[in-house]
């Protein structure tokens, strides 16, 4: 029977490394396969065949299980360097996934639990009434156009007084893929607070690596905060420790927030999305939201998880400016939409449908995906500037350069 053969990507900084991920290449002793560990492994392998469309490009699913095949295989596979990429290609068949399964990542599966949940020890930390926010989501590959989108923050002339990403790190956020693709690149702008939202594949591991490196590299001790000035409430809320949801007392806090607001506007960050025109709604997370959404006391919404930057119009019934902005680093395909597929950076018009705002979707070709440029959107970063009750909008190329600017008010 012929053996179909799968691959991974990992990164890989010099030519040590590439010696150091082959030398871990162990087999896994022959064992009985369980028959929940079997119908899991042929899930995985499936999903992840499917989604491995362009050879040597990084690609995913949003499947615990197969996240955890993914890291597995990255550092235990035998490694093929890729030609002018900072990757490695690890290529596994369907013979060794299911031995691996059956003998560490089934089991590591299984015994997998969530890290502690932690309160804020505040309601509202102080943040300045002029002051620049940089917003980037799904960042945490450590390739493509991730560190481009870390250089343009860290130069960035005027500054920025908040660095915050909207979660998701690849594979399934354990310990070495946090070290290497949140914390070694992260943009660490002088003089900012530093802020990272937990996302689905942090907790594909259980979040604990992440937990523990936000922690000790940036002095943050719940997932979730909000900082506030003499006009504003930035609030970012964990919507993956309940996948899509919100855990705990958050919305009680955000109650406690906007009791005290006395005329603050309120700018939510999330990693999930409350509404999409092109993927998932978000039910269970504006259930949880509905008396503020009701009530209007939602400025603007930004959030990640979907891999484009949406810049959608205020929400029929809600008012709010909805900004998915997770296009930092993970490689996305274009959407097939009229008037998108050309050589130039442009947003395309999408319609209103089914209670979903009407938006402006970013496309236009990747530079930082060689051979296949013309297949993947940009990645890029949105800029904030707060001056007292006003606030401006700035999407940026990976590089910087300004792709619209807005006064949002």
């Amino acid at each position: 029977m012929a053996r179909r053969t799968i691959a991974t990507l990992v990164r890989v900084k010099d030519e040590n490394s590439r010696t150091a991920w082959e030398a871990m290449a162990t087999p896994a002793p022959a064992q009985p396969l369980e028959p929940e560990a079997l119908a899991a492994t042929a899930r995985a392998l499936q999903l992840i065949e499917q989604e491995q469309r362009v050879p040597g490009v990084m690609a995913t699913v949003q499947d615990p299980f197969a996240c955890l095949l993914q890291t597995h295989c990255a550092k235990f596979g035998a490694s093929t360097p890729l030609p002018g990429a900072r990757t490695l290609e690890v290529k596994f068949d369907e013979h060794d996934a299911i031995r691996w399964a059956a003998s560490a990542v089934f089991t590591w599966w299984k015994r997998i639990t969530r890290f502690r949940w932690a309160e804020p020890a505040s309601l509202a930390g102080a943040f300045p009434n002029t002051a620049r926010v940089a917003v980037f989501g799904d960042w945490a590959t450590g390739l493509y156009g991730a560190p481009e989108v870390s250089r343009s923050i860290v130069n960035e002339p005027a500054g920025y007084q908040l660095v915050l990403h909207l979660g998701d790190t690849y594979y399934s956020g354990d310990r070495d893929e946090v070290d290497e693709g949140l914390i070694q690149t992260w943009p660490r702008a002088a003089g900012a607070i530093h802020r990272a939202l937990n996302g689905n594949h942090e907790m594909y591991t259980g979040g604990e690596a992440y937990f523990e490196a936000v922690g000790r590299e940036f002095g943050q001790t719940s997932t979730y905060f909000a900082l506030q000035n003499d006009h504003w409430i930035l609030a970012g809320l964990d919507t993956a420790y309940s996948d899509h949801g919100l855990h705990g007392a958050q919305a009680r806090w955000i109650a406690e927030l906007l009791a005290q607001a006395a005329g603050r506007r309120l700018v939510l960050f999330s990693h999930h999305q409350p509404f999409s025109l092109l993927e998932a709604q978000g039910p269970r997370l504006v259930a949880k939201m509905a008396p503020f959404l009701k009530d209007r006391r939602v400025f603007a919404w930004y959030w990640g998880h979907e891999h484009r930057c949406a810049l959608y119009d205020a929400h029929p019934a809600w008012g709010l400016l909805g900004r998915c902005v997770g296009h930092g680093g993970f490689p996305y395909f274009r959407d097939k939409l009229p008037g998108a597929g050309g050589g130039a950076t442009a947003f395309v018009r999408v319609a209103s449908r089914r209670g979903v705002p009407g938006a402006d979707i970013l496309d236009g070709p990747n530079p930082f995906i060689p051979g296949h440029e013309a297949r993947y959107g940009p990645h890029g970063y949105a800029s904030l500037e707060f001056d007292g009750p006003h606030m401006n909008e700035v999407i940026r190329s990976a590089s910087g350069e300004i792709l619209r600017a807005t006064q949002l008010v």
